[in-house]
């Protein structure tokens, strides 16, 4: 295996980096590189810039199909590093990892490329949107993905602030379910020096925050995972002559089971009701960006444990959930999952910070636990 290439590849892939939904340059070179492995069947442009690979037993037939996931998209974030291999696109960076999560899934194409095998199908997908929680569904509602019949699917993340190289695994809630709640309070502006003769929005904006942020921590006193974190309070501009006449409230919520997540939303919606009464304007709430709490499979978890032991890698289960959310987990809803995660190290970058670089120094280890997990399978 030529790692030092993977290793360039990554840079490059850093180096170019696409938001959500916008990743034709990104699939254009997955394509280039897969291409060399001459994969039974290419498939392009899944549920957007989606890239699945299909290798196929030399005889046509198998009786199971195994999923391999890979991350497409970048965050809008502006790099403040200066690496050699630093974005090229202003504003967007990969600051969470998917361009080694890609570079992996090439190194396991070239793995795979090399085996001889019979019964199983392997697809190595890459899935575009990941970061807004899209991405999944828009495959999921894409017939030609939907006629690929996944028995299992697996996917890794780095983790930063974890032991490098160390395999972090957990039964059940891999990583919490997560949504943002949006809340538009419309009134109606009007000249500051004439208040009365609009609706301005900010005494219940204050109310409802306040009333919200009390009833979802008690809400969550029994779920050490469950958190809501304001994100954004936006009403009027830097000017003093106006009342303004509409605010927006955004708040995301994390929960520890997709059902905790919509009872948080119901609660959420019985605020805004209550609030409403009082406010001369109207109130809407709407769901953004939802991402289903990833459940791993029993069985899968038991396959990664296996594999790294047999690898002679450092292994350590997880007691809590991850906090934050990964779009892996709606694939579930559709076959058995299991997402599992790399330690990057105790010192690096958070992930989704403008000075995150990933470790490509887990690019060996993901490769040799997917290939690994492979022949368990």
């Amino acid at each position: 295996m030529d790692y030092p290439k993977l290793v360039r590849l990554r840079k490059e892939l850093h180096q170019h980096p696409e938001l959500s939904g916008q990743e034709k340059w990104t699939s254009a070179r997955i394509i280039s590189e897969l291409q060399i492995f001459n994969p039974g069947q290419l498939m392009e442009n899944l549920g957007g810039f989606g890239v699945a690979a299909i290798f196929i037993p030399e005889n046509g037939r198998f009786d199971k199909t195994i999923l391999f996931r890979a991350e497409l998209d970048a965050l809008p974030l502006h790099e403040s590093w200066d690496l050699p291999h630093s974005s090229k696109n202003s504003g967007v960076m990969h600051a969470c990892g998917h361009d080694g999560h890609m570079a992996i899934l090439l190194g396991l194409a070239k793995k795979i490329r090399k085996k001889t095998f019979s019964d199983k199908r392997y697809i190595l997908l890459f899935q575009p949107s990941e970061e807004t929680g899209r991405g999944s569904g828009q495959l999921l509602h894409d017939d030609r993905f939907k006629d690929l019949r996944i028995d299992c699917g697996y996917a890794l993340h780095n983790l930063p602030g974890y032991r490098e190289n160390t395999v972090y695994i957990k039964y059940g809630t891999f990583a919490c379910a997560s949504a943002g709640f949006e809340i538009v309070f419309k009134g109606k502006a009007s000249h500051a020096a004439y208040p009365e003769q609009g609706v301005n929005p900010a005494l219940t904006v204050a109310g409802f925050i306040r009333e919200i942020s009390h009833e979802l921590s008690h809400f969550f006193e029994d779920d050490s995972n469950g958190k809501h974190t304001f994100t954004f309070i936006k009403m009027g501009e830097p000017a003093f002559g106006m009342s303004p006449g509409e605010a927006k409230v955004g708040i995301t919520v994390r929960a520890s089971t997709d059902e905790k997540l919509k009872e948080a939303f119901k609660l959420t919606e019985s605020a805004v009701s209550q609030s409403g009464k009082y406010f001369k304007g109207t109130i809407t709430l709407s769901r953004k960006e939802p991402f289903t709490a990833v459940i791993n499979h029993q069985d899968g978890v038991d396959k990664v444990k296996k594999a790294t032991q047999e690898l002679g890698l450092q292994i350590e289960e997880l007691t809590d959930p991850l906090p934050w959310s990964e779009d892996f987990g709606e694939f579930g809803k559709k076959f058995p999952v299991t997402l599992f995660g790399i330690g990057a190290g105790m010192n690096g970058s958070p992930l989704h910070s403008e000075t995150y670089d990933f470790n490509d120094r887990l690019i060996e280890t993901g490769i040799h636990i997917f290939e690994k997990i492979m022949e368990l399978e």
